[in-house]
């Protein structure tokens, strides 16, 4: 059963104008944003993202993200720590292996990790 806080916080992003399904399977909440907006530097403007959150969100906090195994860099390189392709709810995705350090379950939420991502994502290298 996927927890009541992301349940809230997919809810809230919805809100916000992303488009965002979330899923439980292999005791994880998928969140999946389609049409995620990509900085420039990268091969294009928009990917499917995925995060991965624990039932146990926001005690357990969602670590990595994975994107379109397409998304780039603008010249073809693959972005630093984001070389391995994995398979999730059917597809293959690919892993951005970066881990948030500081997670406060009591003020962050999914809008905090998303802060992370395009932090993460606008570094490109």
């Amino acid at each position: 059963m996927l927890p009541r806080d992301l349940l809230d916080d997919v809810a809230i992003v919805k809100g916000l104008g992303y488009r965002v399904t979330v899923v439980e399977a292999d005791s994880i909440g998928n969140v999946v944003f389609t049409d995620y907006s990509v900085p420039l530097g990268y091969s294009k403007t928009t990917s499917t993202l995925l995060v991965r959150a624990p039932l146990s969100y926001r005690n357990g906090r969602p670590d990595m993200f994975w994107t379109d195994i397409d998304l780039m860099l603008a010249q073809g390189g693959v972005p630093a720590q984001a070389e391995n392709i994995e398979t999730y709810l059917g597809r293959q995705w690919r892993r951005f292996s970066w881990h948030l350090q500081n997670w406060n379950p009591a003020t962050d939420d999914l809008r905090t990790y998303l802060e992370f991502v395009d932090n993460r994502l606008a570094k490109r290298r």
